[in-house]
């Protein structure tokens, strides 16, 4: 019976380096097998494609002397986990590190050393296995930061329809009182809290209507954004003249069509100029065009808004449109990401261009329907 068993054992010891090729070059991860010298006599596909390293440039060398400039003391980290394995006998615990690539590709790896052993139990060789994380810690990430949006988020649609009742009562009070003023300095102080009360009461509005379902889109002409544009800088015409700024409009009209919210879009052209005229010194300039261009080989309408403020960094584009970031003091943040929202909600998109102190350009892209 015993030599019966040892029959299939010795007919493996005579493929099992074919099976063992195949199965190594089908793994995701990376594998990494060293010598005695912690020299590396071989790498699996896989390694070249985590790495970015051609598997000639590894073989006979050690990780020290392979692996790309990045931080030292993940490079240490490596070679005293193989050292340690070599030493013991023992597997390592999984070493998770950041891997920055020649390519200069950052990836988050999580690395296991195992001990190989010959028929005399004596370590020959330490086998390291690297899986690419960086997906999943992503993913973790983006669940992570979604959970406390969504908190967040239910927290201030609760705290906004609260605000907005009493705010309906205070103006309906106000309104009586108007009409008993007879001081034309008290007249302009309730005008003045009249103004912030609708002020804030669009804020709220909106936010209550971006967690809504967005509205039904109609079909309307080019026209439709020019009347908005009107209308938004009718509402802000108070501030553009205190501040002397000048507005040029370039509007393109002609019968192309979009579907469009005109409420949501009112708020996000609002809330769009709003930052502009904030962000533009006395005597400044602010230039609003419409026109049909390309992209992604699709016709696309776009809605520039370019000023000549103090401009906005590059590494702060894209967090802009982040939930509760704010660049002005006192800020709350959530202008420019519920205006992402209900251009998303048109199946749109939202940009952010500019230098700073070279003024900022905002893109507003709407997809064009046929007729």
């Amino acid at each position: 019976m015993r030599e019966h068993g040892k029959e299939p054992i010795k007919r493996l010891g005579e493929i099992s380096e074919q099976v063992l090729s195949g199965i190594v070059q089908s793994i995701e991860a990376a594998v990494v097998l060293h010598d005695r010298k912690l020299k590396v006599v071989f790498v699996n596909d896989a390694f070249e494609s985590i790495f970015e390293i051609e598997g000639g440039n590894a073989t006979g060398r050690s990780p020290m002397e392979f692996l790309p400039e990045f931080d030292k003391s993940h490079k240490d980290a490596i070679f005293s986990r193989l050292e340690n394995t070599l030493k013991t006998g023992k597997r390592s615990k999984y070493h998770e590190f950041p891997y920055c690539s020649p390519n200069g590709k950052y990836r988050q790896l999580l690395a296991i050393s195992i001990p190989i052993f010959d028929n005399k139990k004596e370590i020959t060789h330490v086998m390291s296995v690297i899986h690419d994380v960086t997906r999943r810690k992503e993913l973790e990430k983006e669940a992570v930061k979604s959970a406390k949006l969504s908190s967040i988020a239910d927290m201030a649609y609760t705290l906004a329809h609260e605000i907005n009742n009493p705010l309906t009562g205070i103006k309906l009070g106000l309104s009586t009182l108007y009409e008993g003023l007879e001081k034309e300095d008290n007249i302009k102080v309730v005008d003045s809290v009249m103004k912030d009360l609708n002020r804030i009461q669009s804020t709220v509005y909106a936010f209550l209507k971006a967690r809504k379902k967005p509205s039904q889109m109609k079909k309307e002409g080019l026209s439709i954004i020019g009347e908005i544009i009107e209308d938004v800088l009718f509402h802000l015409s108070g501030q553009l003249d205190r501040q002397s700024i000048a507005v040029d409009k370039r509007l393109h009209n002609d019968d192309t069509c979009i579907l469009t919210d005109r409420d949501g879009m009112h708020q996000v052209l609002l809330n769009v100029l709003l930052n502009a005229i904030q962000a533009t010194p006395e005597h400044g300039k602010i230039t609003i065009s419409t026109e049909v261009m390309p992209r992604d080989n699709k016709p696309f309408l776009c809605i520039s808004l370019a000023d000549t403020g103090i401009g906005i960094e590059m590494n702060k584009r894209q967090e802009a449109f982040r939930p509760f970031y704010s660049s002005k003091p006192g800020g709350i943040g959530l202008g420019l990401s519920i205006c992402k929202d209900i251009v998303a909600s048109h199946k749109g998109v939202m940009e952010l261009e500019g230098d700073r102190g070279k003024g900022t350009i905002v893109s507003i892209y709407l997809p064009v329907i046929g007729e």
